[in-house]
């Protein structure tokens, strides 16, 4: 007679329902259907594939912003190098304007001195009829050939203003045409065609200094 017990076998789960159902001790591996396996495969696949492209994506949009910081700071660097030129340009344009009206001016007036000497004396003249109203004496140096036209021309000045001033002229070799000497008893007025070509050649030095040939880096 068979053991009582032996029609027993433990390696069933009575506690989930149906029968034949096998009993997985705890911590072994339960195995996938093929299917199923396929399935969580390709899933993988295409979350690793979703991955590696917003990667490169992003590498890219990387690369493509620091590209374009370079050129930027590569314009910007050729904009300032512009800049310089351009205000090297102007400076230099506007420096040799004036230049140009000066040469322009010097020989209008020298043309201009040559025809009417006495215009720049008479100007002269007329700048300081306010401050000899009640002088008795006025001297007038100008070069010798232009003491007979000055005493006519600017005695005459004189008297149409109401000037009672005694005019004298006297020659001064070393006074070129156009200019002259005056003075009375509280002052005097030169007027210096030289001198005044001189200030103004300081005047545009200061404004425009000569170029430190200094070699801008292209």
């Amino acid at each position: 007679m068979a053991d009582a017990h032996s029609t027993f076998t433990f390696n069933r789960d009575f506690t989930r329902a149906g029968r034949g159902t096998p009993f997985v001790p705890p911590g072994a591996r339960v195995p996938v259907p093929y299917a199923e396996h396929i399935r969580l495969l390709e899933e993988a696949k295409a979350a690793a594939m979703a991955a590696g492209i917003a990667e490169g994506r992003r590498l890219q949009t990387d690369h493509e912003a620091m590209r374009l910081a370079t050129c930027l700071d590569q314009i910007l660097a050729q904009l300032q190098v512009a800049t310089i030129e351009m205000r090297r340009l102007e400076e230099e344009a506007r420096r040799e304007a004036v230049e140009f009206g000066m040469i322009f001016a010097r020989k209008l007036a020298g043309r201009m001195i040559e025809n009417q000497p006495l215009g720049p004396i008479e100007a002269t003249a007329r700048a300081i009829f306010n401050d000899i109203r009640g002088t008795p004496h006025l001297a007038l140096r100008v070069a010798p050939d232009l003491v007979d036209s000055c005493k006519s021309r600017i005695g005459a000045l004189l008297a149409e203003n109401g000037l009672e001033t005694r005019l004298f002229v006297f020659p001064d070799p070393e006074i070129a045409a156009g200019d002259c000497r005056i003075e009375w008893a509280d002052g005097g007025i030169v007027r210096d065609r030289a001198k005044l070509e001189a200030l103004l050649e300081r005047a545009m030095a200061l404004l425009f200094p000569a170029p430190d040939n200094t070699i801008l880096d292209g």
